[in-house]
């Protein structure tokens, strides 16, 4: 069973979701608009690959 996951990280106002990593990096308050990966060690990929001044994580989806 895929379970996916998406790459969060906190704001003030809540979490924000990773919307795009190649280029310039967006984020998305909905969770809706978040980028979706097959599985949680890909997420963990992504948000370690992001810079090192976002500090971002991994999350199983519907969290």
């Amino acid at each position: 069973m895929a379970s996916l996951a998406v790459v969060a990280r906190n704001r003030l106002n809540g979490l924000e979701y990773l919307v795009r990593d190649a280029g310039p990096v967006e984020w998305a308050v909905s969770a809706e608009a978040a980028a979706r990966f097959q599985n949680l060690r890909e997420a963990t990929r992504a948000a370690m690959r992001l810079p090192s001044n976002v500090r971002a994580f991994a999350l199983p989806e519907g969290s």
